[in-house]
């Protein structure tokens, strides 16, 4: 799957494909607030990424209509890159 944003910068307003743009409003929220900061830690303090960056991941895949579940939370984003291979 190509994403239609870049994961590391994404825009504030929801894309033209979103399916939900208040899921998408409150992952951008959440973005803001859990950024790499030094030494592989997140803004919170844990380790980058956090659980929260990883929520982030999820709601801005879920506000475009992406199926989320899968076993491994951290896979989600390797996964539907792969795909697109």
């Amino acid at each position: 799957m190509r994403l239609s944003f870049d994961p590391e910068e994404p825009p504030e307003d929801p894309p033209a494909e979103c399916v939900s743009p208040t899921v998408w409003r409150l992952s951008y929220r959440l973005h803001r607030s859990h950024q790499l900061a030094v030494a592989d830690r997140c803004t919170c303090g844990d380790p980058f990424p956090c659980s929260s960056r990883r929520l982030v991941e999820r709601g801005f895949l879920a506000a475009l209509g992406v199926n989320t579940e899968v076993g491994r939370p951290g896979d989600l984003l390797d996964r539907l890159t792969q795909e697109e291979r």
